[in-house]
C-alpha cells in the first residue's frame, strides 16, 4: 500500500498530496489516448475526432463514476456532504465512469458525423488496458479490498499511524479494527483476497482477446458488445469475493452484480443481433484514405 506519490511542500507547513490512484488513473488515460490514435487511424476513423472524444470522456467518466459512488455510499457523506467534491479521498465507480462515457461517446461520435460502432470497438478494446491500471492505483490506495481469506494468496495491508497516534491508514485495517477483527495495537490487517489485483488480471486478459480480434472483426460492434460479456462475467464473479457496504438486496445480489448481469445480458441480445448482419470488409487506414 503507497496512497501517495510525493507531497509537493507548500507554504505554512502545508504540502500538496499526489495520490497514486489518480495518477495511474492519469497514465492509463494516457497509454490509452495514443493507442486509441494509433488504431483510429488503422481502423479508418479520425484520430483527431478521437482525441476530442477521449477527453470528453474522461470528464463524463469521472463525473459519472463520482455521482454513482456517492448515491451508493450516500451515508458517508450525508453528514458531510461538501466532502463530494474531494475527490482525493478516492470513490469513484467503474460503472458510474462508464455511463457517463458512453454518453459523451454517443454524443460526440454523432457531432462529429464518426461511425458509431467502429468508435465504439475502438473504445471498448482500450478500456480494460485503462481500467487495469485504475485498479492498481486502487491497490496503492488499499480500497476496492477483499473479504478475509488464510489461503496462500492472502494479502495484509499495514496499520498507518498519523503524528498525534490516530489510526489514520489503510481503509482495511480500519475496517477490521471497527468490526473487532483485529487489536487496536496490530500493525497489519488480516489477510484479504486481493480483489484489486485480480481485476487487473481479469482487465489485461480481455484487453489482450479484443486487441487480437479488433483487427480482424468482420461486423462492427462485435468488440463492444464481446467486451460487455467478459467484463461482466469477471465483475460478477469477482463481487463474491469483494467487501461491499450495507445496501439493498437484488435477489442475494450486490448492486455491482445486477449492474454485471444486465450489461451481460445486453452484449449478448446485441451480439446475437449483429451476428444476423451480413459481414463487411475492414476499412482502409485513414492516411490512405486521405490520398485515393
Amino acid at each position: 500500500m503507497h496512497p501517495y506519490l510525493v507531497r509537493i511542500p507548500l507554504w505554512g507547513g502545508h504540502s500538496l498530496p499526489i495520490a497514486c490512484y489518480g495518477f495511474m488513473i492519469l497514465c492509463g488515460f494516457l497509454l490509452c489516448l495514443w493507442l486509441l490514435q494509433r488504431r483510429g487511424r488503422r481502423m479508418g476513423v479520425d484520430p483527431t475526432a478521437l482525441f476530442d472524444i477521449a477527453v470528453m470522456m474522461l470528464l463524463g467518466g469521472v463525473i459519472g463514476a463520482r455521482l454513482l459512488y456517492v448515491v451508493h455510499y450516500w451515508s458517508s457523506y450525508a453528514a458531510q456532504p461538501w466532502r463530494v467534491l474531494f475527490l482525493h479521498e478516492g470513490g469513484l465507480s467503474f460503472f458510474g465512469g462508464l455511463a457517463g462515457g458512453m454518453a459523451c461517446l454517443l454524443w460526440g461520435a454523432a457531432r462529429r458525423r464518426l461511425p458509431l460502432r467502429a468508435v465504439l470497438d475502438l473504445g471498448a478494446s482500450l478500456l480494460p488496458l485503462g481500467h487495469a491500471m485504475g485498479r492498481i492505483g486502487c491497490f496503492l490506495n488499499g480500497c476496492c479490498y477483499g473479504k478475509i481469506t488464510h489461503s496462500w494468496i492472502g494479502l495484509r495491508f499495514p496499520r498507518v499511524l498519523a503524528p498525534d497516534g490516530a489510526i489514520i491508514g489503510s481503509p482495511v485495517f480500519r475496517d477490521h479494527l471497527r468490526r473487532g477483527l483485529v487489536a487496536k495495537d496490530a500493525l497489519w490487517s488480516q489477510p484479504v483476497h486481493p480483489t484489486q489485483l485480480y481485476a487487473v488480471a481479469y482487465n489485461l486478459v480481455i484487453f489482450a482477446i479484443l486487441s487480437y480480434l479488433l483487427p480482424r472483426r468482420h461486423r462492427p460492434g462485435q468488440i463492444a458488445w464481446l467486451y460487455l460479456i467478459l467484463y461482466g462475467a469477471a465483475r460478477f464473479s469477482n463481487e463474491f469475493l469483494r467487501v461491499t457496504a450495507p445496501q439493498p438486496a437484488l435477489g442475494g445480489l450486490t448492486l455491482y452484480q445486477a449492474l454485471a448481469l444486465a450489461g451481460m445480458a445486453f452484449g449478448l441480445v446485441m451480439s446475437l443481433d449483429t451476428m444476423r448482419k451480413p459481414r463487411v470488409p475492414l476499412p482502409e487506414p485513414w492516411e490512405e484514405r486521405d490520398e485515393s
